[in-house]
């Protein structure tokens, strides 16, 4: 049944390729949304702390697949058939949500954000597109994109931010206002320790390291 559904899905995605638009506007569009926002658009490398934090909570496999991953789309059919949210949409995907088919949460926006995850691919950078999906994302307590988020949260610019600190980032986006550490602070705590745990799992930080910044301050701004 899976492969069957599989199937059909690659079938209706070649197509959905010729229909969706173009992603040369995205970074214009990211721009726009900061704007709209009251904020502004940061770049990000591979080797920042909430770079290497959102690939770890969020896609792990990022730099390895060109838009969607194989494992993660066939959890995503299996859930949709099961009827239980298992997750696996890429960052590209995401990105694609955010920009473009933000009004579609059915089956066929999720068609058409996995064809435009492979135009972003093939038209962006993985640093770009990681950049894009900090810059756009909702990380809860009215903060939209990573350089409000920093601040909103820390009072401090994106380069600054302390392992604690982005691990906390990186995990909200996944429920933003059910994880804000101010209103939430047990629960926002749990989901930090699961980024650690990410980056620990992957090789990024050494247990010690992650278990060094699952204890350390979090210094959230006083009274925002």
């Amino acid at each position: 049944m899976l492969l069957g559904v599989l199937v059909v899905a690659c079938s209706g995605l070649a197509l959905t390729e010729l229909l969706t638009p173009s992603v040369a506007d995205a970074s214009a569009r990211v721009a726009a949304l900061d704007a709209s926002h009251h904020t502004h658009p940061v770049s990000v490398v591979a080797t920042d702390r909430i770079a290497l934090a959102t690939v770890a909570a969020e896609d792990e496999r990022f730099y390895s697949h060109h838009g969607i991953d194989t494992l993660g789309a066939l959890r995503g059919l299996w859930g949709r058939i099961t009827g239980v949210d298992l997750g696996g949409s890429t960052l590209d995907q995401q990105l694609a949500k955010n920009l473009y088919t933000v009004n579609d949460s059915g089956f066929s926006g999720s068609v058409s954000d996995a064809a435009l995850a492979l135009k972003l691919e093939g038209h962006y950078t993985k640093a770009a597109i990681l950049s894009m999906y900090v810059d756009v994302v909702y990380y809860g307590h009215g903060d939209y994109g990573i350089a409000a988020a920093s601040i909103g949260y820390f009072g401090v610019p994106v380069d600054r931010l302390t392992w604690a600190q982005a691990a906390m980032l990186a995990g909200l986006p996944q429920a933003p206002s059910l994880l804000d550490p101010f209103r939430n602070p047990a629960l926002a705590k749990q989901r930090q320790d699961y980024v650690l745990s990410r980056l620990a799992a992957t090789g990024v930080l050494s247990e010690k390291a992650a278990d060094a910044a699952a204890a350390a301050p979090l210094w959230l701004r006083a009274g925002a």
